[in-house]
């Protein structure tokens, strides 16, 4: 088999994995097989799809979860008091990063990869704050709501917005990624305490973390000699 044939049959099974493991995690949980289908779908969209339409149908699916969740709960989507206005502007400032990240590459075009990981966020974290409205998941949807946000932030060890950014050649992304980990980290400290299962999302950050430091740790020192601006944003990831 060639290197790419490897690649793509890498792909393959990595994708099929994901799917199973967002499959299993919710069915877990209690969530419908509908959800949860639809779930496992864009789990695999997101990893064997890597171009920007493949990125914008699968996170169209995330939101056919999402809704999937509201409609057959019959309640409507409620976000924690005091969290949906620094949602909104999070959502606005990443999908500006990524604007900017476009108007500075040559030629001009939008980066799936960071598109990807912003969405991949978006969408866990939309599917968690569907899953919080209803009574029997909202322990499940904290622990998606918990996720999103450390995603982003790079606490799950693979490419994450905040991480992207901050590795970016361009100055002014790499402010960018300065902000947005001050501004990311901010929400989740305040979204926290406002989850309706605090212990189920305390309990998904201390594994993530446990998993992501020492990977992050280790990748900074190996990469502090050939990519300074890699090593720092692996610091930031460990920190």
């Amino acid at each position: 088999m060639t290197a790419s044939g490897r690649a793509v049959a890498a792909r393959v099974l990595g994708a099929a994995a994901l799917a199973a493991l967002a499959l299993y995690g919710l069915r877990a949980g209690g969530v419908s097989w509908p959800v949860s289908l639809a779930a496992g779908a864009a789990a695999a969209m997101f990893t064997l799809w890597r171009t920007v339409a493949g990125v914008c149908v699968a996170c169209a699916m995330v939101v056919v979860a999402a809704a999937s969740a509201v409609l057959l709960a019959g309640v409507p989507l409620r976000v924690p008091r005091g969290l949906a206005g620094l949602l909104v502007a999070l959502e606005l400032f990443g999908l500006g990063s990524v604007a900017v990240v476009a108007l500075v590459r040559e030629p001009r075009r939008v980066s799936h990869r960071l598109l990807g990981a912003w969405f991949v966020s978006s969408g866990t974290l939309l599917l968690g704050l569907a899953l919080c409205s209803a009574l029997p998941h909202r322990g499940t949807g904290s622990v998606l709501v918990a996720a999103g946000l450390a995603y982003r932030l790079g606490t799950v060890p693979a490419y994450a917005w905040a991480p992207l950014l901050l590795r970016h050649p361009s100055a002014l992304v790499a402010l960018l990624g300065v902000v947005a980990t001050v501004a990311a980290s901010a929400v989740l400290l305040v979204a926290l305490p406002r989850l309706p299962d605090q212990v189920a999302a305390a309990r998904t950050l201390a594994v993530l973390s446990a998993v992501t430091i020492p990977w992050a740790v280790w990748h900074a020192v190996r990469q502090w000699r050939r990519d300074r601006r890699c090593a720092l944003s692996n610091a930031a990831t460990a920190e």
